[in-house]
């Protein structure tokens, strides 16, 4: 028997807007704390949260506007959200206060929530169920360049404190991103009236799918470790022994992606996740412990492998446990729910440890972060990881 095909124009198109969605996000998430500083004189904890208001957004409207995707339509809300996306980003040319920031990157952050979602969505929608991890994948890859190309940029521009470049670039992939968008035929989830009723009430069942929090706290623990690299990769490595290659540092986080991504999903549709999601936590954990201790380029960038390897398979394989047990007409609330608890880590994480680092410094805070990683594993393994263990032993696996 044939295997089902995952690749249509659709669904590239979808990557596409997925990619530059991301790439803005990568690309300002990098600079935020050095425009904060440099811009408005603002100390670490606060420019951090100017990087994290964002996915506070990002959580704010994943909560409240998941279920629209359903009522209004899929691609009516990708074409919305990303056309809004124009419009913000033309703010950050005239900012000129960190609270007038910190309300921007909120409104950016809410908007991105809603396209995100919508793009996830779409992508459970076109891929064939029975290759989905593995269609999720290579799906995630879009996520994957853009965490190369927007952070190498960033930090270029950033390092030049050019960052009115950054916000011109930012603008253009929204921009290209608009296209992509209205080009893409997306199929729709036919409702019955009893499911309009359902999805139009403000209940929390209809606001989120329960079945998806715990892994979604788990997602959100494993993220806020991630988020203090993310947030100040700049200020950790200026004036140390491997700011010279601390621009590639994300080339190196994107060829462990593009490895895990290749072959993750597959092994996860023919074994389960156990054997993939358990050496993602501890590869992340080694790499962490890596990047908060060595001084060596080669080391730092293995370091950055190892992260990009672990990061690119927890979201992915948690999303597709979640949509797996998810109905076909409740996908866009499932994946707007552990996105959107996942936010929480990636959203309160760089103010927090903004916080911790004044009293730490920066090598024992990502010693935090690496124990954080660990305990995210022993979530999984908590909440989902025992009972598919003991499904594959009950089936003599």
């Amino acid at each position: 028997m044939s295997r089902e095909v995952i690749f249509s124009k659709d669904l590239i198109l979808d990557m596409g807007v997925c990619m530059c969605c991301s790439l803005n996000y990568f690309l300002l998430l990098i600079v935020m704390v050095g425009f904060s500083t440099s811009a408005f004189g603002s100390s670490t904890a606060e420019g951090g949260l100017a990087a994290g208001l964002y996915v506070v957004g990002g959580l704010i409207s994943r909560f409240f506007f998941g279920k629209y995707t359903e009522l209004l339509g899929r691609k009516r809300m990708l074409v919305i959200s990303i056309s809004l996306s124009v419009v913000v980003s033309l703010a950050y040319f005239v900012v000129d206060s960190m609270m007038m920031l910190h309300l921007i990157r909120l409104v950016h952050g809410m908007i991105f929530g809603i396209s995100s979602t919508c793009t996830a969505d779409i992508a459970a929608r076109l891929i064939p169920a029975s290759r989905r991890g593995e269609g999720l994948g290579y799906y995630y890859l879009s996520v994957t360049f853009a965490m190369a190309i927007g952070p190498l940029i960033g930090m270029h521009y950033g390092a030049l404190e050019d960052y009115t470049m950054v916000f011109t670039i930012g603008l253009a992939v929204y921009v290209l991103a608009t296209v992509f968008s209205i080009l893409m035929h997306v199929p729709e989830e036919g409702l019955t009236e009893e499911q309009k009723t359902e999805a139009r009430s403000f209940t929390f069942n209809n606001l989120v799918q329960p079945s998806a929090i715990p892994l979604g706290l788990t997602c959100m623990v494993f993220y806020f470790a991630y988020s203090g690299v993310l947030a100040f990769i700049i200020q950790y490595t200026q004036g140390s022994t491997v700011e010279e290659v601390s621009s590639l540092f994300y080339l190196a986080v994107a060829v462990g992606t593009l490895l895990s991504r290749m072959t993750a999903g597959r092994i996860f549709d023919e074994h389960g996740p156990n054997i993939v999601i358990v050496p993602a936590f501890l590869a992340f954990t080694a790499g962490i412990v890596i990047y908060a201790q060595t001084a060596d380029p080669g080391w730092f960038l293995f370091s950055g492998f190892l992260m990009g390897f672990s990061v690119s398979i927890v979201y992915s394989i948690c999303q597709t446990i979640v949509v797996n047990e998810s109905p076909a007409y409740r996908y866009g609330v499932t994946v707007a729910t552990i996105g959107s608890v996942c936010d929480l880590g990636l959203g309160f994480g760089p103010y927090i440890l903004g916080i911790v680092l004044v009293s730490t410094g920066y090598t024992d805070m990502y010693l935090i972060c690496a124990a954080v990683g660990l305990f995210s594993m022993v979530m999984y393994w908590a909440v989902h990881g025992h009972r598919s263990f003991m499904v594959k032993r009950s089936n003599g696996c």
